[in-house]
């Protein structure tokens, strides 16, 4: 598996080097290149849930509070928290 999946990825990186180099995104869907983008896909899913829960987390706390430094302090990271997801899904 691990040398199929070797293939795959050097399969993958050929075919978008071309497709990038021909117009600009890799559009290219045979099996490997569809493999590959599902598990940048799945990478980024992980990556995102963590960030996603703080920040719902975050605004049930927001409810309620008065303007006031704690207030102000959960603020900043809520907005902190989006730019680093921004980040990620840019990616």
């Amino acid at each position: 598996m691990a040398h199929e999946m070797s293939q795959f990825r050097a399969t993958a990186n050929t075919h978008m080097r071309r497709d990038m180099e021909a117009g600009g995104k890799w559009v290219c869907g045979c099996e490997a290149c569809h493999e590959i983008r599902s598990l940048m896909g799945m990478e980024k899913a992980l990556d995102v849930r963590p960030l996603v829960r703080e920040i719902r987390e975050i605004e049930d706390q927001l409810h309620g509070l008065l303007d006031d430094p704690e207030k102000r302090r959960l603020l900043e990271r809520y907005f902190r928290l989006h730019d680093e997801l921004a980040e990620v899904l840019a990616k």
